[in-house]
């Protein structure tokens, strides 16, 4: 029995004028789509010149700069400067290729990764994108390198145009490379385990390298670096652009080019063997990284590192055995945590090492340049760079404690007590290992005895207050962004800057006069310098408790 009578009237047919009208309409909105994309293509284009200007006159101020340091120690026809371009060409290969393998060139974003990876479609077509753009990336990245590893080449003459443009293609080469081999980490554990066991090698061959450069017996590593890869080419064709390629320095480009075009073929190859669970994981990652540079949050973004580092380890972490005595308990917690991370305890003796190289290079260029009372400020503040950082190094157990401050809340110390604690076992530490590791350098480096005593004064009589300061940007709290809301002007952001920068002003501060002393004169010998350095190396660390410990009690009230 039918449900109803009623006759449905079908629909006409449409004319042949409406079906021309809807495909005119169709056409309409495809031509206003394709115009919208075509100007989101010009702005893109239009910002991309804007960032290249910006970058090209950044970086002709720092070549420049960098051509002129190094023509204080070296000369163009100096023996040791293909020695030292081979091995600062490993040890920027080692670090790219550790960067690589850390962020992951191939990252989709979460709905790429939710709505299209499951699509039955060729992955290689929906990665591509991606890979391009890590390309590109590592590229502006290693033309940057490139053109001041051709201001070291130089070495004290003006680099002319062409020859920066060839060491910004070697650059951009050596970072396609260690890109490449990035991709092909993703893929596959073994991938992934050799990328990392060779940079930790690469990073040991090219220090070696520079140790037996300062000693004089470099001739046979500089060869066999030179040809035992891509990482020894890069160096050695950057010798040949500042004044002409050798037949040897030219198939060394030549060489590197051909390496590099059949590792992003490989890489290109590999996308679609990438696993999911991977990729998924690389996007969550690089989404709170993304959040923390957006909000200039340099802690979650460390944390995100962590995490990985994390992921990856399968064993247990390293433990000293635990102290009888209650007193020793905070100080050993301190010591485990930095024990489990060893990577810590190395950047600060190389933090103290480049302070004694950079301090002696300075050194040198200032004896010709005579530069102006304002050039000598920024100097010293840069001087002061090194041993803040080795002692924030050093400060990751409190920065621990204040991602979580439940951690402590069963201890049987105050929460002042406990953050103050953090004061003592990198100022021990950052004094032996950094005195160490300044010595080790001056003795293979000759230096000024004027050099290495006013690093080895820094490093233990000012130990305390890198590490104050150190402390006082683990226990800030979070970032003020209402210091931004005083003005809409450009100049609004320096209240922020400035409480963003104490601690590290802090440092210099105490540093800064006692650097630049050493800098210009011949011995450790000005009243005046020396009494500022003792008064701040003694206020410094003073107030810095004094600040942390009210900051952690306001917390704890609150």
């Amino acid at each position: 029995m039918a449900l109803t009578t009623r006759r449905i009237t079908q629909p006409a047919p449409p004319s042949g004028s409406a079906a021309r009208g809807a495909v005119e309409e169709l056409r309409r909105v495809r031509a206003r789509r394709a115009a919208r994309a075509a100007g989101g293509r010009a702005q893109r284009v239009w910002g991309g010149l804007v960032g290249g200007v910006v970058l090209v006159a950044v970086v002709s101020g720092a070549v420049g700069t960098l051509s002129g340091l190094a023509g204080s120690v070296l000369v163009p026809g100096d023996g040791r400067l293909p020695g030292l371009l081979v091995g600062l060409g490993v040890l920027g290969t080692a670090g790219l290729l550790r960067l690589s393998l850390w962020l992951g060139p191939v990252v989709l974003s979460a709905p790429e990764l939710g709505w299209l990876l499951p699509l039955p479609v060729d992955r290689r077509w929906l990665l591509r994108p991606s890979l391009v753009a890590a390309l590109t990336a590592a590229g502006a990245g290693g033309a940057v390198l490139g053109a001041l590893g051709g201001a070291v080449a130089a070495a004290g003459g003006r680099p002319g145009p062409f020859g920066i443009g060839l060491a910004m293609a070697v650059g951009v080469l050596t970072a396609w490379s260690a890109t490449a081999l990035g991709v092909l980490a993703e893929g596959s554990p073994g991938w992934a385990r050799s990328v990392r066991v060779g940079s930790a090698a690469l990073a040991l061959a090219g220090l070696t390298q520079l140790g037996a450069l300062a000693v004089g017996r470099h001739h046979l590593a500089t060869g066999l670096l030179a040809a035992s890869g891509p990482w020894g080419w890069a160096g050695w064709a950057l010798g040949g652009t500042a004044g002409g390629f050798r037949p040897t320095q030219l198939l060394a480009a030549v060489a590197l080019a051909a390496a590099t075009a059949l590792a992003v073929t490989a890489a290109d190859r590999s996308l679609a063997t990438l696993p999911t669970a991977d990729l998924a994981l690389r996007s969550h990652a690089l989404g709170r990284a993304r959040t923390g540079l957006l909000l200039l949050d340099v802690r979650q973004i460390a944390l995100v590192a962590q995490a990985a580092a994390r992921a990856r380890r399968t064993g247990p972490g390293l433990r000293l055995p635990m102290p009888e005595s209650r007193l020793l308990i905070l100080f050993w917690r301190d010591a485990t945590a930095l024990l489990r991370r060893p990577w810590r305890l190395v950047a600060a003796a190389a933090w103290s090492a480049g302070t004694v190289l950079l301090l002696d290079a300075t050194r040198l260029w200032a004896g010709h340049a005579h530069p102006a009372p304002a050039t000598a400020a920024w100097l010293g503040c840069l001087l002061s760079v090194g041993p803040y950082l080795a002692a924030a190094a050093l400060m990751e157990p409190a920065r621990e404690e204040t991602d979580r401050p439940a951690r402590t809340g069963l201890l049987p110390f105050t929460p002042a007590r406990i953050a103050l604690s953090h004061l003592v076992v990198p100022t021990v530490l950052l004094a032996v290992l950094g005195t160490a590791a300044a010595t080790v350098t001056a003795a293979l480096v000759p230096t000024p005895a004027a050099v290495l005593r006013a690093v080895l004064l820094l490093l233990t009589a000012g130990a305390p207050a890198a590490v104050g300061a150190a402390l006082l940007g683990a226990y800030r709290g979070p970032l003020r962004y209402d210091l931004m809301a005083l003005s809409a002007d450009w100049y609004g952001a320096l209240p922020f800057v400035l409480w963003y920068a104490a601690p590290a002003l802090t440092a210099v501060a105490v540093a800064g006069p006692l650097l630049w002393h050493a800098a210009t004169a011949t011995a450790l010998t000005h009243g005046t310098v020396l009494a500022q350095f003792a008064a701040s190396a003694v206020l410094a660390p003073a107030l810095a408790a004094r600040r942390v410990a009210r900051s952690v009690v306001r917390r704890t009230e609150a």
